[in-house]
């Protein structure tokens, strides 16, 4: 087997920061790109209630289908455009 190390994406970061905050449990981002985005992005799901822990390598996003936990945050989005 052939493993491949690939840069992240602020894109795929910003993606599937939103997925796992939409999804039910804990969702687990294996090295996602650290960027003024993407910590904007992570702030904001934690402003707004949901579990977000991060390590070097990987965040753990603490999911609720059924919306946000809080019921209203100030949130900066930055410059992200996604």
């Amino acid at each position: 087997m052939v493993i491949v190390a690939v840069p992240g994406s602020k894109s795929v970061t910003a993606r599937a920061l939103f997925l796992a905050a939409a999804a039910g449990g804990e969702s687990v981002l294996r090295r996602p790109l650290l960027s003024d985005d993407t910590d904007g992005f992570a702030q904001g799901l934690a402003a707004l209630g949901y579990g977000v822990a991060r390590t070097e390598d990987a965040w753990r996003v603490t999911g609720s289908p059924d919306g946000p936990p809080a019921p209203a945050a100030d949130v900066d989005c930055r410059d992200a455009g996604t």
